[in-house]
């Protein structure tokens, strides 16, 4: 059977192996877009997909180590985290507006008479929770100590009253040093000498940068010193221990990330839906960075959306192109695109009907977004094409090709399928 014309997942571009970023060489962190639309023809599993990448985001992985793991387990640990309300899932549809997703009033009458009450939508609830959590988060950050006082803590109560001096061990795999022996500190720099397992102080006095105890701290690396960085890494060890035994013994809270999944986005007005959100969903226009901007919601409250809060989205191309979504929210989205994949499909005969298929909607709409996703073929076996064809395949596509229906005949008839016209519908013949 001849290659198929239309994308496959591995020509399209993909987040899939998402890389790390460093920073003086050291992992920090995976990136994923603060908005991301998977868009494609229906069945080719971008609802299916939303759970990695919520797990992904919230769990600083990578899709293809998620792709490893056993399915139930992953829904098992996004189902806890829609517990916690950490996770949100929405499907738009054509009456959703904006007093449903951001904030608007609704009638209640439980107490005898009709009055109206203001009510936060989906998104701005969660946009709350991940805001209160960034706001937590950035205080314990601002009150944590700096090195140079923990360090001076640390000299402080280690000081030998007699010698006023400190000493630091090492680790036990030197060879010829047992520790250190701090005798003197300016703002930039430490002074020491060195005791021998002999329990011999050598005289010469050495010093060590403030400045690099300081990297060391920090980022875990190198440092320029390298011939004496065992010496630095003993130091930075006791800070350390001395920071983990004198924490506040509140538990700190973590900084965690939210995601919002906004299923079949763009079968709703979107830009109704979103209001003065478009701006504000922006990057760099979120709160937590240096250009975040509010918004005044009309109850009167301030409103941003905050750094940590991820939007993803799923996109059907057979309801609507992109060429025909809203210029401002398409300019403000990454879109991810998942065609068919017919690696998916382990039976030979099921695969070669899903290519041929595919390749005939190809040639008659001069467009992928009408495709026929592998989900609808995949764990079948050609027994069970009737039901498929009969339930799901033949009205999508008398959909595709309204008021067309020898056209759908024929394309059927032509991939060799058992197909007949009985009075006005097409069925597949079992």
């Amino acid at each position: 059977m001849t290659k198929s014309k239309y994308p496959t997942p591995s020509e399209s571009t993909s987040l899939a192996d998402a890389p790390a970023t460093y920073h003086k060489g050291k992992v920090s962190k995976i990136s994923y877009p603060k908005n991301l639309i998977l868009y494609g023809p229906p069945g080719t599993g971008k609802t299916y997909q939303t759970v990695n990448y919520a797990l992904a985001i919230i769990e600083n992985k990578t899709l293809a180590d998620l792709a490893q793991e056993p399915r139930q387990e992953l829904l098992n640990r996004f189902n806890t985290y829609k517990e916690k309300q950490q996770v949100a899932f929405i499907t738009f549809h054509q009456n959703y507006g904006y007093e449903d997703f951001i904030q608007g009033l609704r009638p209640n009458t439980n107490v005898g008479t009709l009055h109206f009450e203001r009510r936060d939508g989906i998104f701005k609830r969660i946009a709350d929770r991940a805001r209160k959590n960034l706001d937590t988060y950035s205080q314990q950050q601002h009150f944590k100590k700096k090195f140079e006082d923990l360090l001076n803590e640390l000299l402080i109560k280690n000081i030998d009253p007699e010698t006023e001096e400190i000493e630091v061990k090492l680790d036990s795999s030197h060879r010829i040093y047992q520790s250190i022996i701090i005798f003197d500190m300016t703002e930039t720099t430490l002074f020491y000498k060195r005791r021998t397992k002999r329990n011999i102080i050598k005289d010469e006095s050495k010093e060590m940068g403030i400045e690099n105890l300081k990297m060391l701290y920090e980022d875990d690396t190198h440092i320029k010193d390298a011939i004496n960085q065992k010496y630095y890494e003993a130091v930075v060890h006791a800070v350390k221990t001395y920071e983990e035994n004198h924490k506040p013994e509140r538990s700190l809270q973590q900084l965690q990330n939210y995601v919002i999944i906004i299923d079949e986005i763009n079968r709703a007005n979107i830009s109704r839906v979103f209001g003065e959100l478009i701006t504000l969903i922006e990057p760099d226009k979120r709160y937590g960075n240096e250009n975040s901007l509010a918004a005044t919601l009309p109850s009167g409250e301030s409103f941003t959306v905050p750094a940590n809060l991820y939007i993803l989205g799923t996109m059907n191309t057979a309801d609507r192109s992109i060429a025909l979504i809203d210029t401002a929210l398409r300019r403000r989205f990454v879109f991810e695109a998942m065609y068919p994949n017919a690696d998916l499909i382990t039976e030979g005969e099921v695969k070669e009907i899903f290519v041929a298929l595919n390749e005939k909607i190809l040639q008659e709409k001069q467009s992928p977004d009408y495709l026929i996703g592998q989900a609808f073929f995949m764990n079948k076996s050609l027994q069970d094409l009737p039901e498929v064809f009969n339930q799901q395949l033949i009205p999508l596509l008398q959909e595709y090709f309204p008021n067309r229906r020898e056209t759908v005949l024929s394309m059927l008839q032509a991939i060799g399928l058992p197909v007949e016209e009985v009075n006005y519908q097409i069925h597949y013949k079992s």
